[in-house]
């Protein structure tokens, strides 16, 4: 974590971004312990057996093998106590609404390696008054399924348009306006129990985060905000003041920030969530293969093969193109591609190197995979 300064900070750089395609021997051989040990103790979890998944418990955990089993199993035990599967698929959240009113958030674009990025208006936020609109319960329920449509429909799309995985998200959270009376107990009690949601059981599905618009009282803020992080997260965290353009926009250009921060992309009414990945659907089709070979589709496909090329040359030369048995995420022998409908017209399947989990729909796996049977 960096503090806001008036000079310009870092961001990551494109292998930073990408730690999961660049692993050293040391880490790929704590992916292959990881995954042998979850496989001898039946401890992979259907839909959550992926390399992607294995490795971000992996890195939160510091490459430590048994740390990282601990806090995978953990994450299983919490999904089917929680019944996260059947949350998704029938939660309803009609107060969303007005609870948008009070907690201004949307997903807005993506940053230049793909990652789509969050946004919170934290200075427009009432917690009080969110609390009236809903729940903590209900609030977690609807942040829960949130992160499961990252995971499950804005990553594996994203994945697609950038031509490798796309496993991580940007955040930038506008502090404008917050005062301590915005960061009372209401908000203290939401942001501690989502936290601990989103470092517990979604690791390391943070790219980097700026915090911008840093009033004076953040410093008191901070203070309390600060021990909850772990500081794999705060390693990931830039603080800046009102002069926040020149570091953002190293990262995303000022074509795809909203206007409410200095950018020029409108933000729809009601704060609709907009991004490329909205034009990407995708559904496992056996037929993807023909139509990708379609007129309509050849220029996207040679897009995406130039797009992926570089990643899976990246790959080779550190030997972990070929990836291990995922326990489930795929296999060397699977036929079934990604349909991909861009703007309904064009048919086309995944990046070369990528094709359809086996076991968790919408989320993309890398070909050589060996499938758990």
């Amino acid at each position: 974590m960096s503090w806001f300064s008036h000079a310009a900070q870092p961001v990551q750089t494109e292998t930073e971004a990408f730690w999961y395609l660049n692993l050293t021997s040391e880490q790929q051989a704590a992916y292959d312990k990881l995954l042998e040990h979850l496989k001898e103790t039946r401890g992979l979890h259907k839909g959550h057996d992926d390399r992607f998944t294995l490795l971000r418990f992996l890195k939160a955990r510091q490459w430590d093998v048994h740390r990282a089993a601990a806090m995978y199993q953990n994450m299983v035990k919490w999904r089917i106590e929680q019944h996260a599967d059947h949350l998704y698929e029938t939660f309803m959240f009609p107060e969303r609404e007005e609870v948008l009113r009070y907690y201004p958030h949307f997903y807005h674009n993506t940053d230049k390696y793909g990652r789509p990025i969050y946004i919170e208006l934290l200075g427009q936020t009432d917690p009080s008054k969110i609390l009236e609109a809903t729940t903590l319960d209900r609030l977690m329920h609807y942040h829960v399924c949130d992160v499961e449509n990252l995971m499950r429909r804005i990553l594996p799309a994203c994945s697609v348009l950038a031509g490798r995985p796309i496993i991580t998200k940007s955040v930038i959270l506008d502090m404008k306006g917050v005062s301590m009376k915005t960061f009372g107990s209401a908000a203290q009690k939401i942001l501690k129990t989502a936290i601990t949601i989103d470092q517990d059981y979604y690791c390391e599905t943070l790219g980097q985060m700026f915090i911008v618009n840093t009033p004076t009282v953040f410093r008191v803020i901070w203070a309390v905000v600060n021990p909850l992080l772990e500081e794999r997260t705060r390693r990931k965290i830039v603080i800046l003041g009102s002069d926040f353009l020149p570091t953002i926009t190293q990262l995303v250009p000022l074509e795809r920030l909203p206007t409410c921060l200095g950018g020029s992309s409108e933000v729809p009414e009601g704060l609709v969530s907009i991004g490329p990945w909205m034009d990407v659907q995708l559904s496992p089709s056996p037929a993807a293969s023909a139509a990708a070979a379609s007129p309509a589709a050849t220029a996207s496909v040679t897009d995406l093969q130039k797009g992926a090329k570089g990643a899976r040359d990246g790959e080779d030369q550190d030997g972990t193109a070929a990836a291990c048995g995922n326990g489930g995420d795929g296999g060397g022998g699977h036929s079934d591609l990604t349909s991909v409908d861009v703007k309904a017209t064009t048919m086309i399947g995944p990046a070369p190197g990528l094709h359809q989990s086996a076991t968790a729909p919408g989320r993309l796996a890398r070909l050589g995979d060996e499938e758990e049977v």
